[in-house]
C-alpha cells in the first residue's frame, strides 16, 4: 500500500469535508477512485466493482427566522463509469417521510414571513 504524508492526507480530508459542506457534489464524485467502497457502519457496507452506496440526509436548510429541522434519510446508488463520471444515480428513500418534512419547511417559511416560497407539495 502507498503511504502518503500525513500534510496531504489532512489537506485532502479537508477537501473532503468542505465539499460536503457546500454542497458541491460535482466535485464530491471527483474525490473518489473507480473502485471506491464506501462502508457506512449503520447500513452495512456494499462493495460491487464501480459500484457505490451510501446513506446520507437530503436536508433543506432553514431560511431566516426558520429554526426547525428539515430532513430525511436517503440511500444514493452510484455506478462509476471512467474518466471521471457516473453513468447512473438512483435515490432511496420514504416517499411519505420527504413530504411530511417538506410540508413542515414550507409551513415554518411561510409562518417566518419567507417570500416566494410554495404553499405546499404540487400534485
Amino acid at each position: 500500500m502507498t503511504t502518503f504524508t500525513p500534510e496531504e492526507v489532512e489537506a485532502e480530508f479537508q477537501k473532503f469535508v468542505a465539499r460536503g459542506a457546500a454542497n458541491d457534489w460535482s466535485a464530491w464524485a471527483d474525490q473518489f477512485t473507480e473502485d471506491a467502497e464506501y462502508v457506512e457502519h449503520a447500513m452495512g457496507h456494499v462493495t460491487d466493482g464501480n459500484r457505490v452506496v451510501m446513506y446520507c440526509w437530503n436536508v433543506f436548510d432553514p431560511l431566516p427566522g426558520m429554526t426547525g429541522e428539515y430532513k430525511f434519510a436517503v440511500v444514493t446508488i452510484l455506478h462509476y463509469a471512467g474518466n471521471g463520471q457516473w453513468s447512473y444515480e438512483e435515490d432511496v428513500y420514504n416517499e411519505k417521510e420527504a413530504e411530511a418534512v417538506l410540508a413542515r419547511f414550507l409551513e415554518d417559511a411561510a409562518a417566518a414571513g419567507a417570500t416566494g416560497v410554495p404553499t405546499g407539495p404540487e400534485r
